[in-house]
């Protein structure tokens, strides 16, 4: 099996601009499609989201993984990805693109390096993202991956650890069932009276809460915290009813969210509709030749879950044929054919 390795002159047949799961899928999909690709991921590696802030929580809604931690995910998705040796630049930002004379498309990152292909295929996921903080604790960044996280990125940091927990969603309760028999104490608290994750994992949270697992306080937001030279020492909450109360602690993981922009994508003069690119059912975008798939791509009913983003990417390389190829009746070929035609062209004796 002869990889589909991007052309001696340097010009791809797809660019692919995000390196999460979608981007990596369909760099699978131009492997199965015999096209060419690269990805340009503006982090030191690949996964997205899935590597930068949850490698170890776990994913329950992929197709075929009953349960799998996002790091597994992702190196699932190279593994398979990988027999096709698609060009991978990491660590560059694209800020810019051009349409070429003849069609073909030029970006530019920010350091100033230009990658020419035929098509290109937007897979940036919700773009640009940094955490939600909370205004009333002032520059707290000395502190910051030290003794306050806003992902757990590593579960040995909490261990034996004092936690605090803020949050009220499905980031923020997973992490308070991971945690619990992992840190020395728990305390979860979110400023409404009700929990928004999943109704399971609030359950899970609940009953933990009854038996005196964990401390659990609602309708209650963080005040102040106390710190020093080696860290965390206590965290002071307010109640709605205006009563007060702290507790000591040295770790607080911050789960309230995430702030998302387009970065320079948004001003590419694109359709844009809730800070994502509007795409037809061809996963096309205003511009012939450039396609959008995952959570930055946005038409009707869209589902904003990884499995569509698969579903997306798979779409995407497949109409982008068209743009690449003119004139060539596409045909469909199944995975397992092609599958089998490439490992008897890998026998020894082939």
């Amino acid at each position: 099996m002869a990889p589909h390795r991007v052309s001696p002159d340097g010009i791809a047949d797809l660019t692919i601009i995000g390196g999460g799961p979608t981007g990596i899928f369909a760099a699978f999909q131009c492997g199965m499609n015999n096209i060419s690709c690269r990805i340009i991921e503006s982090m030191p590696q690949l996964g997205g989201q899935l590597s930068a802030l949850y490698p170890e929580k776990h994913i329950y809604d992929v197709a075929g993984f009953p349960e799998v931690p996002a790091a597994g995910l992702v190196e699932s998705l190279w593994q398979q990805t990988e027999r096709y040796s698609p060009e991978v630049v990491l660590s560059e930002t694209v800020t810019a693109y051009r349409k070429l004379e003849g069609g073909d498309f030029e970006v530019t990152t920010a350091s100033g390096r230009t990658f020419v292909s035929r098509a290109l295929l937007l897979a940036a996921g919700l773009g640009a993202f940094s955490p939600r903080k909370l205004p009333q604790l002032g520059d707290i960044s000395p502190l910051e991956d030290r003794s306050v996280f806003y992902a757990v990125k590593n579960v040995a940091d909490f261990r034996d650890r004092k936690v605090v927990i803020v949050g009220g969603g499905d980031s923020a309760l997973d992490w308070t069932v991971g945690l619990m028999g992992v840190a020395g104490k728990v305390t979860l608290v979110h400023r409404m009276q009700e929990f928004q994750g999943h109704g399971k994992t609030a359950r899970e949270v609940d009953e933990a809460r009854e038996s005196g697992t964990i401390d659990v306080s609602l309708n209650t937001e963080v005040a102040s915290i106390d710190f020093d030279g080696d860290g965390l020492k206590a965290v002071h909450f307010r109640r709605r009813d205006g009563s007060t109360f702290s507790v000591e602690a040295d770790r607080l993981l911050l789960l309230i969210g995430f702030k998302s922009n387009l970065g320079p994508i948004a001003g590419w003069g694109l359709e844009l509709v809730d800070n994502a690119v509007v795409v037809d059912s061809h996963m096309k975008t205003t511009v012939d030749g450039l396609y959008a798939a995952g959570d930055i791509a946005s038409y009707q009913g869209k589902l904003k879950i990884i499995q569509t983003g698969l579903s997306d990417a798979a779409m995407a390389v497949r109409h982008s044929l068209t743009y690449i190829k003119p004139g060539e009746k596409i045909r469909h070929t199944f995975s397992s054919v092609k599958m089998a035609r490439e490992k008897k062209s890998e026998a020894p004796n082939a």
